[in-house]
């Protein structure tokens, strides 16, 4: 025999009671993720101890919001007016642009190259900011601005005093997978070139890192746990990495030279596409070349220079060799293959 339970006035009292408390639970914890969520993550399975980063700015930016998946990388391109880095912009869009990786322009100062954009890309953006930072800063502007660099685990950051990207005919590999597919567990910023003097450091006119490496190099608490002196750049007192906004070309030039000590001070490593580096360690690689170890520059590579298709991009405003960057060029541009052919011309 089935038992009914009579429902008296003060059961009612304690299920409405009951009822607004869980309501009440449900919206706390609503509101709590809505609060984790407007602010950028820092991944503790990293292994790294990270504290947010500052989202102060120092100019208004117009900057990417993707909307597409974090295993495309971000390419960002840093560029201040000159007619050398015109040349290299013009070469970069025609060459460099594929539809497998969102670009962004960052455009330092006054300059109409802007035009030289294309507008019908959904995975390119502009932005275009006061002529403040170097380009160091300015990249670390635009990647924390809203958590962007939060959306993507792949980064490659180039600047305008490069022309590129130049592969040979027999190369059917897409640019940014070679710098890309260079990271691992390990190797946590890639570049083109190792430079000894003052002190052992990537070049950082291209550089390539991931989600791991892009937190060490962006998180301003660990911009001064690396002391370091690179007289006549700077002392031991002033910051390294993308988290700072550099006054002057000194500090800039400091803050390039210790983002591969950054990096290797959290038990990380760096690499180069250059191929003479690995031919030794990076100890028996400076102490072999001495105070000459800058390959960028005219017969400064053991007595020759480097050619474009080591490094996939050259230094062009030093006067290695324009004549074979001026036929490199004319010769690239008159192929049928660009990389939206070699790196793909469907977003994945």
């Amino acid at each position: 025999m089935a038992v009914q339970l009579k429902t008296t006035g003060s059961s009612s009292k304690q299920s409405t009671t009951r009822w607004r408390g869980i309501l009440l639970s449900t919206i706390l914890v609503a509101l709590l993720f809505v609060g984790l969520y407007s602010q950028p993550l820092f991944f503790d399975e990293d292994g790294l101890d990270q504290k947010p980063i500052s989202k102060k700015l120092h100019t208004n930016q117009a900057v990417f919001d993707p909307s597409h998946g974090r295993d495309r990388p971000l390419i960002l391109y840093a560029y201040a007016e000159s007619d050398n880095a015109r040349e290299n912009l013009e070469f970069f869009v025609k060459r460099g642009l594929h539809a497998r990786a969102d670009f962004i322009f960052i455009f330092n100062g006054e300059t109409d190259a802007v035009g030289m954009i294309p507008t019908n890309l959904e995975n390119v953006k502009i932005v275009q900011r006061e002529n403040t930072c170097y380009d160091i800063g300015a990249f670390g502007q635009v990647l924390a601005k809203d958590g962007l660099w939060m959306k993507y685990k792949r980064f490659i950051t180039l600047n305008a005093s490069i022309r590129g990207p130049f592969l040979p005919v027999w190369s059917d590999e897409c640019w940014t997978d070679a710098f890309l597919n260079k990271l691992s567990d390990t190797v946590k910023l890639v570049g083109l070139s190792y430079h000894c003097v003052p002190s052992p450091h990537v070049q950082s006119m291209l550089l390539a890192t991931d989600r791991v490496g892009m937190k060490i190099l962006l998180d301003p608490t660990y911009a001064y746990s690396v002391p370091l002196d690179t007289p006549p750049w700077g002392g031991a007192e002033l910051p390294v990495g993308y988290s700072v906004c550099y006054s002057d070309y000194a500090q800039a030039v400091h803050a390039e030279i210790g983002m591969a000590r950054l990096i290797r001070s959290q038990g990380f490593e760096v690499d180069v596409m250059l191929t003479s580096v690995h031919a030794y360690t990076p100890k028996e690689y400076c102490e072999v070349l001495g105070p000459q170890s800058d390959h960028l520059g005219a017969g400064n590579y053991f007595g020759s220079n480097v050619h474009p298709y080591e490094l996939i991009f050259a230094k062009a405003n030093r006067g290695i060799d324009d004549a074979l960057l001026d036929h490199l060029t004319e010769w690239h541009y008159t192929m049928n293959d660009t990389s939206w052919d070699k790196c793909g011309r469907d977003r994945p």
